[in-house]
């Protein structure tokens, strides 16, 4: 996702005659308001950013108040690796487990040698998401049908040696964690992690409001970068399966990225791994393990559940320029930056989502920040996701 040139100017000029929290939400307002002669390029977003006892909240276009839902994509996997993380500290399993002790149809390759912690920190050689994705999708398959799938796609590499971003790896810690507790992760996540944390308009999959209060994902090509976000399909004019809107994607609970949540939710959740110790969620140890570098020695960063300040998620086949991916890609190299702001501090831990969302905090600065888009991206620093971080971490 990109601003116009008309945008990126103003956006600029922006940032350079007005000081920050200022400029961004000047960016903002230009990137959700119709050009002259242009649509606008985001119909909705809220931003939400803590700083040094100060806060910036605020509603975009469409969105109309802070308070709409989002679908927030991939967010939701640090929110299902938390889930996990709950069994550990009650003793109910062990990052050194082999996923194959829960689930044992999970064979073939090195299937065996996959532990939990390869599966929360994409190094078990699982691919992103399954050859048939789409089809499944359009088809309304259900969550069991692709973990049955995914016990058979052929792996990428030996587990734990390289990492590898993977959606098939957080289906896999929904199975487990389901056998474990008997109980739907739709369920265990209200119980276990939203109440306790206040997140009272968070759930996993719709959480019986009606899809259309929430706010809906804008079109795009049936793949981007490989992901399984679908644009708009009809047939004979009626919406399909295949559409990220419908009802049966939004309410499916897809573990890697099927939380609905608001801007004001996710900030809770990041506040509540800067300081553990003020809500009773997980011991304070096991919290800060989830923000620790697990794959050291390997090719990127990364945490339990949790992007890293150098977690690298973007694979570019063609080259981004800052008219396509926005104006920090003329100035560094996504693949190489950090990512996330680039003032962050190597403390710094966060994820974004596909859908045009990020959240992500910096402890050693005071500051945290989230923002959700309806307008998808491919990677952390897309478009305005990039630019706002990037003024965001100077605060």
């Amino acid at each position: 996702m990109s601003l116009t040139r008309r945008q990126f100017t103003h956006g600029l000029l922006a940032a350079l005659l007005t000081g920050p929290p200022g400029s961004i939400s000047e960016i903002l307002e230009r990137a959700t308001a119709p050009g002259w002669f242009t649509p606008r390029e985001i119909n909705a977003a809220v931003l939400d950013i803590c700083y040094k006892g100060k806060r910036l909240t605020k509603a975009y276009g469409e969105a109309g108040n802070v308070e709409r839902v989002f679908e927030i994509a991939s967010i939701s996997k640090p929110i299902v690796a938390t889930a996990a993380m709950i069994l550990k500290d009650r003793s109910k399993l062990a990052l050194e487990d082999p996923a194959v002790k829960y689930v044992p149809e999970f064979q073939g390759d090195w299937r065996g040698e996959i532990t939990l912690r390869n599966l929360l920190t994409h190094t078990a050689g699982l691919p992103d998401t399954l050859p048939q994705t789409y089809e499944m999708l359009a088809n309304g398959a259900t969550l069991k049908q692709m973990f049955e799938a995914t016990c058979s796609v052929p792996l990428l590499f030996k587990p734990g040696t390289a990492v590898s971003y993977s959606n098939l790896g957080v289906l896999v810690v929904k199975e487990i964690v389901e056998r474990i507790t008997g109980s739907d992760l739709k369920e265990f996540l209200k119980s276990e992690v939203f109440e306790p944390l206040g997140m009272s308009a968070s759930s996993l999959g719709l959480g019986g409001r009606p899809v259309s209060s929430t706010i809906p994902i804008q079109g795009m090509q049936n793949r981007l970068g490989g992901h399984p976000i679908i644009s708009t399909v009809s047939i004979q004019g009626k919406q399909t399966n295949a559409n990220p809107n419908s009802a049966y994607q939004r309410d499916l609970g897809a573990p890697w990225g099927g939380v609905h949540s608001t801007a004001l939710d996710l900030m809770r959740f990041l506040r509540y791994f800067v300081d553990p110790g003020k809500t009773k969620l997980l011991q304070v140890e096991t919290a800060r393990e989830m923000l620790r570098d697990h794959c050291k020695g390997l090719n990127q960063p990364w945490g339990i559940g949790w992007m890293l300040a150098q977690s690298h998620d973007c694979n570019f086949r063609v080259r981004p320029t800052w008219r396509r991916y926005g104006w920090s890609a003329a100035f560094s190299n996504p693949e190489q930056g950090p990512a996330f702001g680039l003032k962050c501090s190597a403390s710094t831990f966060g994820h974004y989502g596909v859908a045009g969302t990020v959240a992500w905090a910096d402890p050693q600065s005071d500051i945290a920040m989230v923002l959700l888009t309806s307008k998808p991206v491919r990677y952390s620093r897309d478009g305005v996701l990039g630019q706002i971080s990037d003024l965001a971490s100077q605060l």
